[in-house]
């Protein structure tokens, strides 16, 4: 794999494990006198995958997201998450535990879990504990899974970057492109230009967005529906 697109993905993987402190604070607010359902429904709106575990470490709920992303790798089976990557589900099994024998408001591990798929890339699961669960009755969220599925990603279509921020049509097809992860070069490549053109191009839109690395543009054009 190019490392220049190597060096994306690991950057916008830690700018994701960021946001997602933060969405899991916000999702414990609006879990916070609601059932199991609502931090994961929270998560859901804002296109987060999150399973709800309990006290037991039971998959309590699910959201849409996350069903996205489940195939034969990865999987909710008799109610655990299931992971077919061995070395994967050992850690799982063993962050599991943890949620099981740790006191309602304990720390938990948050390290990534990186689970292997056979014909994908893979997909980073996180565990975070849920402060909301105070709030909530007795076998009701103890801690979220999140997942992040890597890969592809649609990127916004041209027409509404363009309008958003007053991009010309050449600089919004190739904001198209490097909101997939995509670096200067293989967009370059895929819109038939120059790498001369892309970087001027790519100069362009950093300043109308207000941008100054590629990450950044990235996290703020995927915010665009």
């Amino acid at each position: 794999m190019n490392s220049e697109v190597c060096n994306l993905r690991a950057e916008e993987e830690r700018i994701l494990a960021s946001f997602t402190r933060r969405l899991i604070e916000i999702a414990g607010l609006a879990g916070g006198h609601g059932s199991a359902s609502a931090p994961t429904a929270a998560l859901d709106a804002m296109r987060l995958p999150a399973i709800a575990l309990d006290q037991d470490g039971f998959v309590a709920e699910v959201n849409a997201a996350a069903e996205a992303i489940f195939d034969t790798d990865v999987k909710i089976k008799e109610r655990r998450l299931f992971v077919r990557d061995a070395a994967a589900r050992v850690l799982l099994n063993e962050a599991i535990d943890h949620v099981k024998a740790s006191p309602p408001l304990g720390p938990l591990p948050t390290g990534p879990i990186i689970v292997q798929r056979q014909d994908k890339l893979p997909v980073i699961v996180r565990i975070w504990p849920f402060d909301g669960a105070a709030h909530l009755p007795a076998q009701e969220v103890r801690a979220l899974l999140t997942l992040n599925a890597l890969g592809p990603k649609r990127g916004p279509p041209a027409a509404i970057l363009a309008k958003t921020f007053r991009l010309t049509p050449a600089e919004a097809k190739l904001a198209c492109v490097i909101a997939r992860g995509a670096s200067p070069g293989i967009a370059a490549r895929e819109l038939k230009i120059s790498r001369e053109t892309a970087r001027n191009q790519l100069k362009s839109v950093f300043a109308k967005t207000n941008t100054h690395r590629q990450s950044e543009l990235v996290a703020l054009l995927l915010q665009v529906e």
